[in-house]
């Protein structure tokens, strides 16, 4: 962890392997320290980890599992997460100890800085559920993003429609087709969905277009790969 003062405020950051400490230890008081002194096998942190997204799946956590899950994988596993600290926090006097004292002092918005190749690129993280239509996710953009932010901001959407719900890339291509004709737009718009537990797609709809695909991972299978890491 590092704390630095960027553009007259002061901002932590973390590794995912040390946000990911924070998390789990937040429900699991000793799983951190085992870990540490390696008295955990991966089995055993992956019987842990499971627990732990079955409880926060809901929570106000989320966006912490999102930053680490996705945007850990889209920035090819070499980034840093960031959150600005409110003008209160003195770092001579307070700590950031717990994932309760991070929440006690970030200050946001954006929900998370990702710091990737000496830049810094922030992000609001949201969560659509409804069914994968055209219309409705462009409604919940314009709901969400394009009516109520106006700063140039970057968006990472989290599609969670019912499950085993049909769809075609042909929405993305369209949404994106639709964007391109809004006046007030942010920076880039992205979309993350699990198709069925088989892949993970992974779609820029703005300003450019592009679907990638990946391999499935469990929450379990990618935080206990996380916390062996380096």
């Amino acid at each position: 962890m590092r704390i630095n003062k960027i553009n007259g405020r002061l901002r932590v950051c973390f590794s995912a392997k040390e946000l990911t400490l924070l998390i789990v230890s937040k429900f699991f008081i000793n799983l951190a320290t085992k870990i540490k002194s390696k008295r955990l096998d991966e089995v055993g942190i992956s019987k842990n980890i499971k627990k732990l997204a079955n409880l926060s799946v809901d929570s106000h956590d989320y966006e912490y599992f999102t930053s680490i899950l996705e945007l850990y994988e889209q920035f090819e596993r070499s980034c840093d997460f960031c959150f600005n600290l409110k003008p209160t926090f003195n770092y001579k006097k307070n700590n950031i100890k717990s994932l309760d004292d991070l929440v006690t002092y970030v200050d946001d918005p954006p929900d998370v800085i990702v710091y990737y190749e000496n830049q810094y690129y922030e992000f609001e993280l949201k969560r659509y559920r409804d069914e994968l239509l055209v219309d409705s996710i462009f409604n919940f953009l314009k709901k969400k993003i394009i009516l109520h932010y106006s700063e140039q901001r970057n968006y990472l959407i989290l599609l969670q429609p019912p499950p085993f719900s049909d769809f075609s890339t042909n929405v993305f291509k369209e949404l994106h087709e639709k964007l391109l004709k809004e006046k007030n737009i942010p920076g880039i718009i992205g979309f993350s969905l699990n198709n069925n537990n088989e892949e993970m797609l992974l779609v820029r709809i703005f300003p450019n277009l592009d679907i990638s695909k990946r391999k499935y991972k469990t929450e379990v299978n990618m935080f206990a790969e996380l916390l062996h890491s380096e």
